[in-house]
This record gives structure tokens, C-alpha cells and sequence, in this order.
């Protein structure tokens, strides 16, 4: 499976997936790594039923709330992510009431990444800023508060943040590449977002 999604052979490695699902049906790796797949390809319905099947079993799976953010974000729904956005904050109340701490945390990422899709950049590294001191050796907030500063054209600002990234993020560590892919999604839906809104004012 590894070998046809380096090889971007997508619809090979989700055959192989949907075999692993038949031998472990209870992994729940298998059919979020299936509905990421669907995204990484345009299927973004079936991307969508996908992780809304996961979420039936686990509301508090963060994980297939961000597959559905990035899925929102590919067909340019501002709806869907408006109700995605009330189903994350279900999903907080939940982790504070269960005292998930790691868990509310992820859920504020995906909140501002929300945020950042609107064009709401200011509103999202508020969140960033205050993840930043919740937990200042978290790498990920940096990257986030880097990217909105390149897109306010802000690179001095920009820079600093994409450093502390740098030096906090482990070696190889599969969240690096991983944010990199989603952020540079994020950024260009956040860009085009942008230019309408330029396109409106003239």
C-alpha cells in the first residue's frame, strides 16, 4: 500500500485498503487513511461520506474532522464548513467535559485553520497565539502563524514563526510533510478567497 501511494497509484492502494478493512474491521487507521486517499484524488464526496462514517462511530475523532475541513476546502463549500464547524465544537465540549487535553488542542487547530480558509486571518492567530502559550513547544502553531503572514505579505514576521517551526519540528517526523501538504491546500483556497474578494471591491 506504502509502494502505490509513493508511487501515486491511488486507486491501487485503495484496493489494497479495502482488503486490509475486510481482514481488520475494526482498525480504524484503514478507512481514514481510505477517505484521505479519496481526497488526495478529487473524490471528495466519497471522501466526505467516508469521514462522516467514522465520525458516527467516534465524534471525537479529529482526525476525520480535518479530513473533512481539507474535503470542504477542495470543493470551495463555505456551507459544509460552516457545519463542520458546529460539529468541532461539539466535539470541544466533549473533550473538556472528558478532559482531553490533546484533543481540545487539535480541535482549536482546526478551528483556526476554519478561520484561515475564511480569509479571517487575524481571528485565526488569535486562536495560534493562544495555542502558542497554552504549549510553546508545540511545532505546529508556528507553521499555521507562518503561512498567515505570507499571505499578509508579512515575511519578516513570517520568517520568525516558519524558524521556530524549524527547530521544534523532529527530524522526519510524518506531521511535517503532513502539515505542509494541508497548509499549502488551506493557503491556496485561502488565496482565492482573496482574489474574489479583490474581484467584488473593483
Amino acid at each position: 500500500m506504502e509502494i502505490k501511494i509513493k508511487n501515486k497509484k491511488m486507486l491501487d492502494a485503495i484496493s489494497i485498503i479495502d482488503k486490509l478493512i475486510e481482514v481488520q474491521p475494526n482498525e480504524s487507521e484503514w478507512p481514514l487513511m481510505k477517505s484521505h486517499l479519496y481526497v488526495n484524488i478529487g473524490e471528495v464526496g466519497l471522501a466526505k461520506v467516508g469521514f462522516n462514517e467514522i465520525l458516527k462511530k467516534d465524534p471525537s475523532c479529529v482526525e476525520a474532522y480535518h479530513g473533512l475541513v481539507m474535503a470542504a476546502s477542495q470543493d470551495e463549500s463555505i456551507e459544509d464548513l460552516k457545519g463542520i464547524e458546529k460539529m468541532i465544537e461539539e466535539g470541544m465540549k466533549l473533550c473538556k467535559k472528558e478532559n482531553k487535553k490533546t484533543d481540545l488542542r487539535d480541535f482549536k487547530l482546526l478551528l483556526a485553520q476554519i478561520r484561515v480558509i475564511e480569509g479571517k486571518y487575524e481571528d485565526a492567530l488569535k486562536v495560534y497565539g493562544e495555542l502558542v502559550k497554552e504549549e510553546p513547544r508545540d511545532f505546529r502553531p508556528y507553521l499555521c502563524q507562518g503561512i498567515i503572514y505570507t499571505l499578509l505579505r508579512k515575511s519578516n514576521e513570517a520568517e520568525k514563526c516558519f524558524e521556530k517551526y524549524r527547530r521544534l519540528v523532529p527530524q522526519g517526523h510524518p506531521y511535517a510533510r503532513y502539515f505542509d501538504e494541508n497548509m499549502i491546500a488551506t493557503k491556496v483556497f485561502a488565496q482565492k478567497v482573496e482574489n474574489e474578494r479583490d474581484g467584488s471591491k473593483s
